[in-house]
């Protein structure tokens, strides 16, 4: 079938984010100069693990580490704080996520069974406790029969032997082919069909962090493995991140530290050498870099000395890391109704102005779970890149004024407002879901080990990887990082100890 028009917008969409491009500043990093004989002279301390940041999998692996006895472990982090994409923000009695939101499964998850021993642990509302519409651009009622047959789609495509057709082919591949015949079965509205469409397209990028649904691998997609049902933390993420944090001495962290180089060969000597944006260098045995996908890909050509070989660096041109960002709108009360709204948003229409086209790539406008009077949407993939480029100012009045003409409620002057820029992050460049793109498996990535292989120099394994995305069947989750740490940390330990 051909796409339907908002998957087409999305194409015309494309050429028009060079409109909202802002020059890059210089980077932090940019200017770090000298050799490994130079920097080594000038290390400060020497180290038996240096961990290069301090996401849910540099935490894991550095609590490891000390866990196993190797406590001379620095980790060095970029930013002024700890875990990364898990990032709990409050402002009075308010608590939002910009990152991480939901444990992924329930009790075969092992993040679930230490939040549930940690008292930490809140379980979903019921569907019934929503205020659930299903309403078009213009406020009219939109079919729901169209909704069921969208949420169809997305079990078929995300369960079951399904996604074994389309390993040679992109994950979008099986929602467009089953879209069709599951929509004609439910019985939806035909007028409505491109506009339904369009939504489980958004849907799906919502999902993955992707701009086209088609560059993900099925095989890849196929690789994830569900837990269940999705739970959240009753008193943040970053619970998590300060039950970690406690087993870590502070003289084992050091925060806004950049790691600018890490030279990582020599013949004259076994160790590597990191430098940081502050020019202060340290010696290791070993360097565990967990740092996202995404800078790695923009900067690994100036980050490691020498390059990495040459299949290091085209795996990481196999794999991407999507973005999803969030807009988090709130009022002291509700307008809508005393019930957790639940907005499902079909167009109809595509009459939006350029400059507001990015609430196109939102399908869903819902309230924070035990946050009533806030609403939180997700926008991903270059619909986010367009909302980053706008002022807070922009988007909370396009927000606004948008949601006035759905609901067809008067929405008053809210009281807070928050949106993630997860992109604009030089230390992420994206968030939430890594992707094997379809060419990269095409090319030979048919899993994700190869990221995890750890570079050996002149005198042996020198530099290990961790994070989401090196997790085969878990990656895009926070018990994925979680698990690659540990297992690096493992890694680390076993080939240590085996050395004479």
């Amino acid at each position: 079938m051909k796409l339907g028009k908002g998957t087409l917008l999305l194409g015309q969409l494309i050429p028009l984010l060079s409109l909202f491009a802002r020059a890059e500043p210089a980077h932090v990093c940019d200017g770090i100069s000298g050799d490994y004989d130079t920097w080594k002279s000038a290390a400060i301390s020497n180290h038996k693990v240096i961990v290069v940041g301090a996401g849910i999998a540099g935490l894991s692996a550095t609590k490891k580490l000390i866990q196993s006895g190797m406590n001379n472990v620095l980790r060095l982090e970029a930013q002024d704080y700890l875990g990364g994409r898990v990032k709990t923000y409050r402002q009075g009695s308010i608590l939002v996520e910009e990152g991480a939101e939901w444990i992924h499964g329930g009790s075969k998850n092992p993040l679930y069974v230490l939040a549930d021993r940690l008292d930490g642990l809140t379980q979903p509302l019921p569907d019934e406790a929503y205020d659930w519409r299903a309403k078009t651009q213009s406020g009219q009622n939109a079919d729901e029969d169209g909704y069921l047959a969208a949420e169809r789609v997305m079990e078929k495509c995300d369960t079951g032997d399904l996604l074994a057709n389309y390993y040679d082919a992109g994950y979008g591949d099986c929602f467009i082919d089953q879209f069709p015949r599951v929509y004609q079965n439910y019985g939806a509205d035909p007028a409505e069909k491109d506009a339904w469409f369009h939504y489980l397209h958004k849907w799906v990028l919502q999902e993955t962090g992707l701009s086209d649904w088609r560059n993900q691998s099925g095989r890849d997609a196929d690789h994830f493995t569900d837990l269940g049902i999705d739970n959240q933390w009753a008193d943040g993420y970053d619970t998590l991140t300060n039950h970690i944090k406690k087993s870590i001495p502070d003289a084992k962290i050091k925060m806004s530290s950049p790691v600018c180089k890490i030279f990582w060969k020599s013949r004259s000597s076994r160790r590597a050498v990191v430098v940081t944006a502050a020019q202060e260098a340290y010696t290791a045995d070993y360097v565990l870099v967990t740092a996202s996908i995404g800078h790695l890909k923009e900067r690994h050509d100036k980050l490691f000395s020498p390059l990495l070989p040459s299949s290091y660096r085209q795996h990481f041109n196999k794999i991407e890391l999507g973005i999803v960002d969030k807009v988090q709108i709130g009022w002291n009360t509700p307008w809508w109704s005393a019930d957790p709204l639940d907005l499902q948003v079909i167009f109809t229409q595509m009459s939006l102005p350029t400059n507001e086209a990015w609430l196109y790539g939102i399908m869903e406008y819902s309230s924070i779970h035990q946050q009533t009077p806030i609403i939180q949407a997700f926008v991903s993939g270059n619909d986010a890149l367009h909302m980053e480029s706008l002022t807070d100012a922009e988007v909370q009045d396009h927000v606004v004024r948008f949601l006035q003409a759905v609901t067809k409620q008067t929405v008053p002057p809210p009281t807070f407002f928050r949106r993630s820029k997860w992109h604009e992050n030089i230390w992420m460049r994206g968030s939430y879901y890594s992707f094997v793109t379809v060419e990269g498996d095409q090319q030979g990535l048919k899993s994700r080990a190869p990221l995890r292989k750890p570079i050996v120099n002149h005198f042996g394994k020198v530099i290990f990887w961790a994070g989401e995305h090196t997790h085969n069947t878990r990656y895009g989750t926070v018990d994925g990082a979680m698990k690659s740490g540990n297992i690096a940390a493992n890694a680390i330990k076993n080939y240590d100890s085996s050395r004479p």
